[in-house]
């Protein structure tokens, strides 16, 4: 028994390499791409529509130029316009707007660009209801 261990172990290693095949020289390769986006981004979110006023939906649409967003402004559903807030550069690939809190209960919103994020990029809005 102790004489075939070692001509079963070979069996099987013989066995279990055979299916690796070496890399076709015409295999397809992998490509980077980066995501694209346009201008205007639309959507909703929590928020308030004005001061003094009850927690709801409100709309909003981001707009830019190639991958930069410039301003995003907000709306309530039914069109009334609760302002146009700029973005500015905080670090690389990554933008802020600030300054609608009294509107929109919004404090600010994070614009970030990213790969990761399924659509290119990623958006965050801070400290809204």
């Amino acid at each position: 028994m102790r004489k075939l261990f070692p001509i079963a172990l070979m069996l099987c290693a013989v066995f279990s390499l055979s299916s690796f095949a070496p890399v076709r020289s015409d295999a397809p390769l992998i490509k980077k791409s980066a995501y694209r986006y346009s201008f205007p981004i639309t959507g909703t979110t929590d928020g308030t529509p004005g001061a003094g006023t009850q927690a709801g939906i409100i709309a909003y649409e981001i707009n830019g130029s190639g991958t930069i967003p410039s301003s995003i402004t907000f709306r309530t559903l039914s069109g009334t316009s609760l302002g146009t807030y700029p973005f500015s550069l905080s670090s690389p690939g990554n933008y802020l707007a600030g300054g609608m809190k009294t509107q929109t209960s919004i404090t600010a919103v994070y614009f970030h660009i990213s790969t990761a994020c399924g659509t290119g990029y990623c958006l965050e809005f801070i400290g809204g209801v």
